[in-house]
């Protein structure tokens, strides 16, 4: 049904929860109880995130929030941007409510829009707790809320972005952070940025990590029009990313007369595969069907950033066996444990090395991919959804 929050108009879908109508006045403002026999309710946002568009937060709010759900200790209702029929179905399924927003792509204005939406919401789904899935959630109603910082590319690389996405960026996570009861952080090494660069709210954070959520599955024949050996590049390319590295260690490798087979998987909006003379073929955006295939078949996931808040390529890569080529950066560190051959930023000799010992050596090879599923079982959506219901928990019980 739609409904009408004002001038705020939102789709609301519901699988047969009774938010009721017993309220109380804190002194931080009113929060709903839940019903007599009922779990308590948590409004999770999910709105800062484009509708339709699977980007490395959505994957990470899809794995966590089906884990969630499965787990059924808590209700959950979801504020986002996508349609019933673009969630997936059993998600969708365990959901008590889902209230459907229309997207603010704008910055600024999607932050202050949130305020009036997360309203709308709890005044609609009755919820005991706010849990963002995004860094930049205002506080509403009194609500205890959770953040999730997935990476703080504006403090680490701000040569990299605009000024305008940094001061956008810092005044509306400074905001959020302050507000927040928790900041749940993606990697440790995320929440080492964090209190880097923001001390004042140090000790809000925890540690929520991601999990792979690409569908494991016996491919049922290999890649079409794939040639085999190949290395793999996996992900939206942004300037983080650091792909000329890549290219010129092709580039060297070509001059010594060695041909690797690379293809990437992943928007390019910045164009940097742009002119590379055919070392890497670009596929663009695939199925999830193929790219189970593609990743199952690849001889080594390659992954050059600068800076990222945690990589779930490699997890995915990891979880079938497939070795990774990493920059060696403190997250991959963290993440690849000691399924990955790690190379310096800049070396573009050691990363050309690598990729012809990756392919070259079958020993190197079956070695890492023994370390690399050992490594994927550190990482469950199971074992984060535990980790985020810990908080909830406590957070539930200091507002009761």
């Amino acid at each position: 049904m739609t409904l009408t929050s004002g001038s705020l108009a939102f789709q609301s879908s519901s699988t047969g929860l009774d938010p009721g109508n017993n309220r109380r006045e804190t002194s931080s403002g009113p929060i709903a109880q839940a019903p007599d026999g009922q779990k308590p309710l948590v409004l999770i946002n999910h709105l800062v995130e484009p509708p339709g568009r699977i980007t490395g937060i959505t994957r990470y709010a899809f794995g966590l929030i089906e884990a969630l759900v499965a787990r059924g200790t808590y209700r959950y209702a979801l504020a986002t941007a996508f349609s019933r029929e673009q969630l997936p179905e059993t998600m969708a399924n365990g959901l008590d409510r889902i209230l459907t927003f229309p997207y603010v792509e704008s910055t600024p204005l999607n932050f202050i829009r949130q305020h009036a939406m997360l309203k709308a919401a709890a005044s609609e789904a009755s919820p005991q707790l706010i849990y963002a899935i995004n860094p930049m959630c205002p506080s509403v109603n009194g609500l205890p809320t959770i953040i999730t910082a997935h990476d703080l590319y504006m403090k680490t690389l701000p040569d990299m972005y605009p000024f305008r996405h940094r001061l956008w960026w810092s005044v509306f996570f400074n905001r959020a952070a302050r507000q927040a009861a928790r900041i749940a952080c993606v990697s440790r090494n995320t929440q080492s940025d964090v209190i880097r660069f923001y001390p004042s709210v140090g000790s809000k954070t925890c540690l929520v990590s991601g999990a792979g959520v690409l569908p494991r599955r016996s491919p049922s024949s290999p890649p079409e029009q794939l040639r085999a050996p190949y290395i793999l590049l996996l992900g939206n390319l942004t300037p983080n990313k650091n792909a000329g590295f890549l290219v010129a260690a092709l580039k060297q490798l070509r001059a010594k007369g060695i041909t690797i087979n690379a293809y990437h998987v992943g928007r390019d909006a910045y164009g940097a595969l742009n002119d590379v003379d055919g070392l890497i073929e670009q596929l663009g955006g695939i199925d999830d069907e193929r790219l189970n295939a593609m990743l199952g078949s690849a001889r080594a996931l390659v992954t050059c950033s600068s800076y990222e808040g945690f990589g779930l390529p490699i997890i995915e890569a990891h979880d079938r066996g497939v070795p990774v080529i990493a920059s060696d950066i403190p997250i991959f560190r963290e993440v690849a444990g000691d399924g990955a051959l790690f190379i310096q930023l800049g070396d573009v000799a050691g990363f050309a090395a690598s990729i012809e010992a990756i392919i070259a050596n079958d020993t190197l090879h079956a070695s890492l991919s023994k370390a690399a599923i050992v490594n994927a079982k550190r990482y469950t959506w199971n074992n984060s959804a535990a980790a985020a219901e810990a908080q909830i928990a406590a957070l539930v019980a200091a507002h009761a």
